[in-house]
């Protein structure tokens, strides 16, 4: 297949090697210095995990190409779609998947299909891929050989369709999560993830000053935002997800993988890197639930308040990490021994969290 992936950070990279793993041809818009290094030594990734170095070397594209694809992937974060939506209505193909968080993805899908020209199907991703990039390569941290959820804003695909992701992926390993309700699964994915962004800001981007009590305030602030997103008329997704919450047992198992991947290298690359490089992002999600929350200003949400207050301002935060060189003066090396003695342990629990609450649903 013709595939081209539009942005090529962190997770965008794992997505072009496995795709490039599978056979087809792809091609990556990537602006500005990324896309040099890109052109003259080839996709560089160290997987944390598998202790292994791959090199790749899909076309490069600095804008975006006239030729026809058979899939477009728009990998970057969801805040920066919004800059690119008439590049992808006018690019030709008819399918176009939007990897990443995304509040807005109604209105997104709603702007691309009203500027293009053609027939357009848009669907929504997610990949759970944690690291960071540097100056000539990547680290990335992934579980297996990576995972996509995938599915259309309010349906699920069609056996036609997939069929066609599952050979764009070919024998890779990859695997395909097929949701039919991304606008759910992607609001239910925010709120989960930003109490762990208030904690993380309230202690500095270093999770592992979070006590137990913090990591159980987390927990329930979660809870009170999936009974809101439940109030506003929004799907739970994947279904049952709300139940981890009223099971006794299962939040408990929940709350303490939590709390160990905390004090782990774990917390750190999943959770504090991403909020250390991706400020505007969080305070995206943050301000687009507040906005949610007016729709329903009776709901009390007493542990997200205190968690939301607890942290410093947005001001504040953009003012101490927006120094725009997280990416591009880290040392993979010096990264690397200075991980892995942490590794091994920070895996496993990341393999831990994927299944337990992953185990029931179904995985293609």
């Amino acid at each position: 297949m013709k595939i081209l992936v539009y942005g090529c950070g962190v997770i965008g990279s794992l997505l072009v090697h496995t795709l490039c793993r599978a056979g087809n041809d792809v091609t990556v818009v990537s602006k500005g210095a990324w896309g040099d290094v890109l052109q003259k030594n080839g996709l560089r990734i160290h997987h944390q995990l598998q202790h292994k170095d791959t090199v790749d070397h899909p076309n490069v594209a600095k804008e975006l190409p006239d030729d026809y694809f058979d899939l477009v992937f728009s990998v970057m974060q969801g805040c920066q779609q919004r800059n690119v939506l008439l590049e992808l209505a006018e690019v030709n193909a008819s399918v176009v998947i939007l990897v990443g968080n995304n509040p807005e993805a109604a209105d997104m899908e709603g702007e691309i299909l009203a500027l293009s020209d053609t027939p357009k199907t848009v669907l929504f991703g997610f990949q759970g891929t944690a690291g960071v990039r540097s100056a000539g390569s990547v680290n990335c941290l992934h579980v297996g050989a990576g995972s996509m959820t995938i599915g259309g804003l309010h349906r699920a695909l069609t056996a036609n369709e997939q069929q066609t992701l599952l050979e764009a992926f070919g024998d890779t390993g990859y695997r395909l999560t097929f949701e039919d309700d991304m606008e759910g699964w992607l609001h239910c994915h925010a709120v989960f993830i930003l109490p762990i962004v208030y904690l993380s800001y309230h202690y500095g981007c270093d999770l592992r000053k979070a006590n137990g009590k913090d990591i159980a305030s987390m927990m329930k602030a979660a809870e009170e935002a999936y009974d809101l997103i439940a109030a506003c008329g929004i799907e739970i997704r994947p279904k049952g997800d709300a139940d981890y919450f009223r099971s006794k047992p299962k939040l408990a198992v929940l709350t303490a993988i939590m709390y160990i991947m905390s004090k782990t290298k774990l917390g750190e690359l999943a959770a504090t890197d991403h909020c250390r490089n991706a400020v505007t992002e969080m305070e995206w999600l943050d301000t687009a639930f507040e906005m949610l929350r007016q729709a329903q200003p009776e709901q009390r949400m007493p542990e997200w308040d205190k968690l939301r207050n607890a942290m410093p301002s947005w001001d504040e935060i953009h003012r101490i990490y927006d120094h725009g060189t997280k990416i591009t003066v880290c040392d993979p090396s010096a990264r690397r021994r200075k991980i892995a003695a942490g590794l091994a342990l920070a895996g496993g629990l990341f393999t831990a969290v994927c299944i337990y609450k992953k185990r029931k649903k179904n995985d293609l």
